[in-house]
């Protein structure tokens, strides 16, 4: 019985290590497992929205669009980290982009905050799963940068090394 302990407490300490001290990949099982379709170099599923504010949103085969999937909660304690710590910088390239005619849109899994106003870039609420099912998002946050209907990159998750990707991808598509 001691052995069975010693070796269940082993296999736990490994799976722990391997989850928390591996990279954003590692810890996620994405070195092993193909990313969930769409995905790069796939086309791009078009969709027509109404963004928060009321104002209407399309995304077409025409165009360069940042799409990125964000999860929120009323509650600041159910807040997704990652989501928070990905807005401020989705904000400021969405700024810095804004004359080059790349369309940013957010689109939040459940509801949109209230405080989204004034942003750069469109607030979509998916409450009934429509846009995340046609993407396929199954962890936020995830993002689409997508040329004239393909997909060129998907970023999933958020770590320090997106926004320098996502710039490089998008000034080599511009």
């Amino acid at each position: 019985m001691k052995r069975f302990v010693i070796v269940v407490l082993l296999v736990l300490v490994a799976t722990a290590g391997y989850r928390f001290y591996g990279s954003p990949e590692t810890g996620t099982g994405t070195l092993t497992l193909p990313q969930p379709a769409p995905n790069t170099d796939d086309d791009a599923p078009s969709f027509e929205a109404t963004g928060r504010d009321g104002s209407p949103f399309e995304l077409s085969d025409d165009g360069v669009y940042v799409v990125t999937f964000w999860s929120t909660s009323s509650l600041p304690f159910l807040t997704n980290k990652d989501t928070a710590e990905a807005q401020p910088e989705f904000e400021q390239m969405a700024r810095d982009y804004e004359d080059e005619g790349v369309s940013f849109a957010a689109v939040y899994v459940s509801y949109a905050p209230e405080s989204e106003r004034g942003l750069p870039y469109a607030v979509l609420q998916d409450p009934s799963g429509e846009l995340t099912a046609l993407y396929n998002v199954k962890r936020v946050p995830r993002l689409f940068l997508i040329s004239d209907g393909k997909i060129e990159l998907v970023q999933n998750g958020h770590y320090l090394e997106s926004e320098d990707q996502l710039r490089e991808e998008l000034d080599r598509v511009l």
